[in-house]
């Protein structure tokens, strides 16, 4: 089972993952191309920083598309900020918070809880898969270090494609070694999905917000 999601690549300071994976569902879904400097500023992305999922989902929600945001822990805490964050974290901590720009985060947050368009669960691989079937987008924050067999923390957002008996497919867009339908088996993938710091988070996008 295979997708045909438009492929972009992450040319710019290299942190720019998740702008590239909200390319992809934007062409899919809308046919709009929008720029990573254009979706930098809607995220409110400083350069060298990091995106956190609710800064992609809520943009994503305003430009007009269907999506939930599924994730292992509630998103209030984090409200409170360092604290919870240090805590949360812990070993990892320091390395997301050097790449965090803390109130632009927590005021998505606060749109995602508006907005209503989170829900705490964790995705089995099942029903990632089902939705793929249904030819909905499906983001994914994984640790890409993991998949590399590197120490530290490396969040990285990706696109799923497509899945087989063994394997899943997804746009890995760079900016080292970028390429489209790159394939992992199932365990390494989940085991990048659960790691510390990912939260399992994991985005489905299923289309246009109908309109009267």
């Amino acid at each position: 089972m295979m997708l045909r999601i438009p492929f972009h690549e992450n040319k710019g300071d290299g942190d720019q993952c998740m702008q590239v994976a909200m390319q992809s569902a934007l062409k899919y879904f809308l046919g709009r191309y929008y720029s990573r400097e254009d979706l930098d500023k809607l995220t409110g992305r400083k350069p060298g920083m990091w995106t956190w999922t609710s800064q992609g989902v809520i943009v994503l929600y305003e430009l007009g598309l269907k999506v939930r945001y599924y994730s292992k822990t509630d998103m209030e805490p984090y409200l409170e900020g360092e604290p919870f964050i240090r805590g949360h974290f812990g070993k990892d901590a320091d390395t997301i918070l050097k790449y965090t720009d803390l109130p632009v985060v927590i005021e998505s947050i606060k749109k995602l809880l508006k907005y209503n368009i989170f829900e705490k669960k964790v995705l089995q691989l099942t029903e990632i898969e089902s939705h793929i079937k249904k030819g909905h987008v499906v983001m994914a924050l994984i640790d890409n270090n993991k998949i590399i067999s590197k120490e530290g923390y490396q969040g990285h957002f990706v696109i799923l494609t497509g899945f087989d008996h063994e394997n899943v497919f997804y746009h890995d867009s760079g900016p080292r070694d970028a390429k489209p339908d790159k394939r992992i088996s199932k365990s390494a993938f989940m085991e990048a999905c659960s790691a510390n710091g990912t939260d399992n988070d994991i985005v489905i996008v299923s289309g246009k917000i109908s309109t009267p």
